[in-house]
């Protein structure tokens, strides 16, 4: 065991010896003194990008217990975790890149053991994204979860070393830096994880310059066109899951977006659609600011609905192709194989979105029963083949899974039986899957459903709405797993929420943080006065006989402690 010096400062050697007030070996990247005491050792006078500034306060003790722990961690991320975290999507990253990296760089090596360890052993942040409730007490950690962190806290020293010293190179930096993206999502953390994914955007724009001024091997340059840019890409659509959220528009010059030839292979097709999703959801947004400005979708402009059209063609050239691609690698070619059924989900979302833009009517999606209906059962499928040994399913995967296609449907799928099928999908898929938590969105929906149900029932008792709807055609539901008899489809299809009852806007809020502009101080008055409280606000349309219009009604409520 060392002894300290108490008479010796160090005035050219390391900042955690200067503090400590003892003399330093100054050996580079980290002292002597430093690595014998398992401290972090960092020298002054390089500037530290902003993903490293802040890292976690933990220490390791070096050992042959921790040595073998390790070891351990990483066998069960090759065993156990490498597949998974790909949620079936770009496995040759995490299952041969990664791992063979990680032989001759500790901090890949530290990054990769950090997140096996808290895979294994997760401690998972599920409040709303930018609402964590800052007076709740920091949740213990067990050891294992406190090992991870310190070698989650070693590659990040490690890095930052690098970096100082002028020696990092750009691609295992941009590597790392998914990795700690992987660490801080799977902890819940996507406050965070969005800092170090702009970082790796900027990261990603560095090496490209690098590469077209030929500083970079030919080998790396593929890696990042063909699998590392592809999975920002896909990150980027998961972050616009996240209110307000930008979308890195420079990726798009990486992946090829054309679909005039067709698709070379089911990547290309993934890829098409990742990009296809973000500007569905893009458009969206930009569609439901304009139909609030013009008031109502009779005034629309052209120029919008003429967008919408081409997204909805470029959707349909889309499956027309994919499935020509399915049926191409299918021993029968008249039925096509999907080898990734995630994909066809995020098809189907991708057309109610755009259905549901520059329409004020929540109706417009019972159109989309078979979309639904696709969404469900494919997610079924997807879940029964990420179900581990004893059933359950993995705690997080970095890709985006069926949570945001079994949401949607929930919340706008106005079936009964459909949509409870739906939330029970919710509730069992993976909690965390790349930005998007499942949990609190689960909760969300279910609380939106059961308002919907509620007013429903209302306006039935006081009969002040007429319903009739359409039973849609029995092979509509033939690919169920659990099938709906006629009897229950007819049922189920006469119980769907009038206009009246169903749900359009709506947002999560602290009133001492934000609250939506069309909430005002009346909303709270039949509440208790709590700033901290967490509120659900949401707006109704109800119809305007004398001006044949449909008017929005604005509400909120206190939300339970379990958000």
């Amino acid at each position: 065991m060392s002894r300290r010096i108490g008479a010796v400062k160090s005035r050219t050697g390391c900042t955690t010896c200067k503090i400590r007030k003892v003399k330093c070996g100054e050996e580079k990247p980290s002292c002597l003194r430093c690595s014998n005491t398992g401290r972090k050792c960092e020298y002054e006078g390089r500037e530290t990008p902003p993903w490293i500034l802040s890292t976690p306060s933990h220490t390791l003790s070096l050992s042959q217990n921790a040595t073998r722990r390790e070891r351990r961690a990483f066998a069960y991320y090759f065993q156990h975790v490498s597949q998974r975290l790909a949620g079936g999507m770009n496995v040759d990253f995490w299952t041969g890149v990664v791992p063979q990296i990680c032989r001759s760089e500790p901090t890949v090596w530290d990054a990769i053991i950090a997140i096996s360890a808290l895979y294994e052993n997760p401690k998972q942040c599920m409040d709303f994204h930018f609402l964590k409730d800052r007076r709740r007490k920091a949740r213990l950690l067990d050891r294992a979860q406190e090992e991870a962190l310190t070698w989650y806290s070693r590659s990040i020293s490690g890095v930052s070393s690098q970096i100082q010293r002028g020696s990092a190179d750009p691609y295992i930096a941009l590597i790392s830096c998914a990795l700690f993206i992987c660490v801080e999502t799977i902890q819940g953390r996507m406050e965070k994880a969005l800092e170090l994914y702009r970082q790796g955007i900027s990261l990603i724009l560095d090496l490209r310059a690098q590469i077209d001024h030929g500083r970079v091997s030919t080998s790396k340059a593929v890696l990042l066109e063909r699998s590392i840019a592809p999975l920002f890409l896909r990150l980027g659509t998961s972050s616009l899951t996240i209110s307000g959220t930008q979308f890195p528009f420079e990726l798009l010059a990486f992946v090829e977006t054309d679909m005039s030839t067709g698709f070379a292979s089911v990547d290309s097709a993934r890829t098409i659609m990742s990009a296809l999703a973000a500007e569905v959801i893009l458009f969206e947004r930009e569609a439901s600011l304009h139909l609030k400005a013009v008031g109502t979708d009779s005034a629309v402009s052209p120029e919008m609905v003429a967008k919408k059209e081409a997204l909805r063609a470029r959707l349909a050239e889309w499956h027309r192709l994919y499935t020509n691609i399915c049926q191409r690698n299918s021993p029968v070619p008249t039925v096509p194989i999907y080898p990734e059924p995630i994909l066809l989900t995020y098809h189907a979302t991708a057309l109610i979105y755009v259905t549901g833009c520059l329409r004020q009517q929540e109706t417009v999606f019972d159109n989309h029963f078979s979309d639904f209906v696709t969404i469900v059962e494919q997610s079924r499928l997807i879940l029964d083949a990420s179900a581990g040994p004893n059933g359950a399913q993995p705690p997080f995967t970095f890709e985006m899974s069926v949570g945001v296609p079994l949401a949607v449907t929930v919340l706008r799928c106005r079936d009964p039986i459909l949509r409870r099928r739906a939330l029970d999908l919710l509730l069992l898929a993976p909690p965390i899957q790349g930005f998007f938590k499942c949990v609190p969105v689960a909760l969300l929906s279910e609380t939106l459903m059961k308002l919907e149900e509620n007013y429903s029932l209302a306006l039935r008792q006081d009969n002040t709405v007429a319903l009739f709807y359409k039973v849609p055609d029995n092979n509509v539901l033939s690919g169920l797993s659990t099938t709906i008899t006629a009897h229950e489809t007819t049922r189920s299809q006469a119980a769907l929420i009038p206009e009246e009852a169903r749900i359009h806007d709506y947002g999560i809020f602290r009133p001492n943080e934000w609250q939506p502009s069309w909430i005002t101080e009346e909303d709270f008055a039949p509440f208790s006065h709590d700033r901290n409280q967490l509120y659900l606000g949401f707006s109704r349309y109800q119809y305007d006989k004398e001006s044949s219009t449909w008017r929005p009604t604005f509400q909120c409520i206190p939300l339970k402690s379990g958000f």
